[in-house]
């Protein structure tokens, strides 16, 4: 469920940031930026948004789980387990979560940055805002 919240989020933080900057876009295109190029850019710039978040959250989650897990495992007489709790994060579980994760927000980036968008219709409407 978080992972699907995440994505619709992303979504919809990429398609906002699309939206603001199809001025500059169509602008770009106007005086014969190649349309990869420019999708190349914002493929770029969220995927750097990505990786930021994932390596974030990795961390914050690292840090939390190894400082309360051993603080909510009790015996059956709420007293702390002899011997202490042993952390262990299972790296491939967590490396195929991160892939998990990062494989809907990297594909609603590269369909975000192929969205052809009329350089014209951007043009007219930005002396409106």
């Amino acid at each position: 469920a978080a992972a699907a919240l995440a994505a619709g989020g992303f979504a919809v933080s990429a398609a906002g940031a699309r939206r603001e900057r199809s001025a500059e876009f169509a602008v770009l295109r106007a005086l014969g930026a190649p349309r990869r190029d420019l999708a190349r850019l914002v493929a770029t710039e969220q995927s750097l948004l990505i990786g930021a978040g994932l390596l974030a959250g990795l961390g914050l989650g690292t840090v939390l789980t190894r400082a309360v897990v051993p603080l909510i495992v009790l015996t059956s007489g709420a007293a702390r387990p002899v011997p202490p709790v042993l952390v262990e994060l299972p790296v491939p579980r967590v490396a195929l979560l991160l892939a998990g994760v990062a494989a809907p927000l990297l594909l609603i980036t590269v369909a975000s940055a192929l969205r052809r968008a009329e350089p014209a219709v951007a043009l007219r409407h930005q002396g409106e805002d």
